[in-house]
């Protein structure tokens, strides 16, 4: 009966413990193939060009992790800024940069440059997409 009882004890108080972490909120990206605009927010955002992409492909052992640089137009409140978002390594001096937009409410930001390169498709053109999501300002 003892040994019951401490077996539930030791049950609940393992379920009670595992509630205190926060699940982190998935994050929602939009998809902006290059070329084209996504309104989001009341926020146009337009995908320019990949200005750099020497991410390492995989299945290559490359010295430097790489990075990828891509230009967006950024249209609010009826003024257009041309903004280069830095995904990935950056260099002496370089900050990383994948903010898009900030207000006092909420922030648009890059994720990621899909396709990543692989070593198959070396030389080839991509048809480049940008995932962007929206996130509330604390």
């Amino acid at each position: 009966m003892k040994n019951s009882l401490l077996a539930i004890l030791i049950l609940f108080s393992t379920f009670a413990f595992a509630q205190d972490d926060a699940a982190e909120t998935p994050k929602i990206a939009v998809k902006v193939p290059k070329g084209e605009t996504v309104v989001l927010k009341g926020i146009s955002i337009k995908f320019l060009e990949v200005v750099e992409d020497s991410r390492c492909p995989t299945g290559v052992d490359c010295i430097w992790a790489g990075r990828a640089k891509v230009k967006v137009a950024v249209t609010a409140n009826g003024n257009t800024e041309e903004k280069i978002l830095t995904f990935g390594e950056t260099r002496s001096g370089e900050a990383k940069n994948t903010n898009i937009f900030s207000s006092k409410e909420f922030a648009i930001n890059g994720l990621k440059l899909n396709p990543y390169p692989t070593s198959e498709d070396a030389g080839k053109e991509k048809k480049y997409v940008l995932l962007i999501c929206e996130e509330k300002n604390k």
